[in-house]
């Protein structure tokens, strides 16, 4: 008797999947906040899933939502986004070697998928990842935030408004989750954060630029600055400790 035997597809999707459903529930308890400031912003309950559906960008969707109630203007909010986001093209091409796909849809696919977990999930996988792995990974992961916000749109509908209102503290406690694991590691990150805030909290109160351009301005001031200081530092420590070798 002959036994059947599941296909590699098969095989590695499960294995996707099952590696993903941590972060299915991260992803879904995270977004039922999301859906519930997203209506409480103005957004229609399909605009705030299909927000979920073809965004996936976690903390840049909680940064456009709160945005969007300040009244910002949408070049403000889509170069926001885009800032934010600009760490998915360091992952997606680091990812990209561990993948070999050939195929651009595949590699479009795969990129659009790309989070800070799912990356971490696929980075630490040992030797190369297949493509029908991270379709399990990235599918359950996918699936996790827009099951989140329908489900946050949804009791939208009949939770109290007091209790929505609450929800906005969502917003800092994922920047503060973000932040934590790196200031563990430098105090740096939390230079730079501390120098963003004040800088856009000068530039939105005292000279009257608007939420969305006050942050832009802030993001791209201090990241430059912050890389042209550290870089220098790191470089100056590095020739000292190769000075100190060569004595």
């Amino acid at each position: 008797m002959q036994t059947r035997t599941r296909s590699p597809f098969i095989n590695d999707s499960a294995e996707g999947v099952k590696s993903g459903v941590p972060i299915f529930l991260g992803y879904f308890t995270t977004s039922v906040a999301f859906g519930l400031l997203a209506v409480s912003a103005g957004l229609t309950p399909f605009e705030a899933v299909f927000f979920s559906m073809s965004n996936l960008t976690g903390a840049a969707q909680f940064m456009a939502i709160n945005l969007i109630s300040a009244g910002a203007a949408a070049g403000e909010i889509i170069i926001s986004v885009v800032l934010l986001n600009l760490r998915y093209f360091i992952m997606s091409a680091s990812l990209a070697r561990k993948l070999g796909f050939k195929r651009a849809y595949r590699k479009l696919l795969t990129a659009f998928g790309v989070t800070d977990e799912v990356f971490s999930v696929a980075s630490l996988k040992p030797g190369r990842v297949s493509g029908s792995f991270m379709l399990g990974l990235q599918g359950i992961s996918w699936l996790g935030w827009g099951a989140g916000t329908l489900a946050g749109v949804t009791a939208g509908s009949f939770l109290p408004r007091s209790l929505q209102d609450a929800m906005s503290g969502a917003l800092f406690a994922l920047f503060t989750a973000l932040l934590v694991p790196e200031i563990k590691k430098s105090f740096r990150p939390v230079i730079l954060a501390g120098a963003a805030a004040g800088l856009n909290t000068l530039l939105y109160y005292k000279f009257q630029i608007s939420a969305g351009w006050s942050i832009v301005i802030s993001m791209i001031s201090v990241t430059a600055i912050g890389a042209a200081i550290f870089t220098d530092n790191e470089e100056e420590n590095q020739v000292e400790r190769v000075e100190a070798e060569n004595e």
